[in-house]
């Protein structure tokens, strides 16, 4: 699950996110209120980040999406590092509702993905919590393990300011503080590990079997946790974009009315 939401949720903000050849090349602006339109742009961004990312700006090829060294606590119980490992599916996420709101400076979005893979080396620690919960036994693994996930759905409602700079343009700053989200998985999630021990004892079957037979639990309670540590990861990535792009390239409206200087 770790760095599932991140993807997610990038896939919402590149929309608006790209650099000028890639404007070029998909050569289409939308009106704010057109969400035909912009679920058009997205199509043709999020083909563009799947297949090539965007490195001049730092954005890493979207499909497979590499992870290394990615960290997540569970429940502030258990400590998860996704070693080495990669994400598929990106790319047939789709864009299913738009709404932006120049009035409030608010943009919500809903985005569905049919199946997400994980794939990664692990490793898995025991927090002091735990510890002190089952006097002292030590639940801990280091190998191979993976998700798939099934129709995902994400909402997502971000606020954001439009200043003009120095050259004379508008831009997008995001204002990730003021931003919320909800995520539902209406298909299923299914994972596999080996090499999970409590002390001496191999577990990893029986700890798999329990996460499979409570996926939808598990998913509510640690999804946030999840989406918590990457948006910060990701709200850099999305405004170093939009530091370089002029909103002109990407809405055909008149924002003057919502400028701050």
């Amino acid at each position: 699950m770790l760095r599932l939401n991140y993807i997610l949720v990038a896939s919402a903000i590149i929309a608006f996110c790209n650099s000028l050849a890639i404007i070029d090349k998909v050569n289409k602006k939308c009106a704010s209120s057109d969400s035909e339109c912009i679920k058009s742009l997205y199509k043709s961004f999020i083909q563009e980040a799947s297949d090539n990312g965007i490195e001049e700006f730092g954005v890493p090829k979207a499909d497979p999406f590499v992870i290394k060294n990615m960290e997540v606590e569970a429940l502030g119980m258990i400590k998860i590092t996704a070693k080495e490992g990669e994400i598929t599916g990106f790319r047939n996420c789709e864009l299913t509702d738009s709404k932006v709101d120049l009035t409030a400076l608010r943009h919500s979005v809903s985005i569905f993905c049919d199946r997400i893979a994980v794939e990664s080396s692990y490793k898995i620690e025991s927090t002091p919590t735990l510890l002190a919960l089952i006097g002292g036994i030590d639940v801990h693994g280091e190998g191979q393990g993976g998700a798939v996930f099934e129709k995902i759905t994400l909402n997502l409602d971000f606020a954001f300011d439009l200043k003009k700079r120095d050259d004379g343009e508008v831009y997008i700053e995001i204002k990730p503080d003021d931003t919320t989200y909800s995520f539902e998985v209406t298909g299923k999630a299914t994972v596999h590990a080996d090499n999970i021990y409590v002390g001496k004892q191999e577990i990893s079957t029986v700890l798999v079997n329990i996460f499979n037979e409570n996926w939808e639990f598990l998913t509510n309670n640690f999804g946030k946790t999840v989406i918590d540590n990457a948006s910060g990861i990701l709200m850099e990535h999305a405004q170093n974009l939009m530091n370089k792009i002029p909103i002109k390239n990407l809405i055909t409206d008149d924002v003057s009315p919502y400028v701050k200087s």
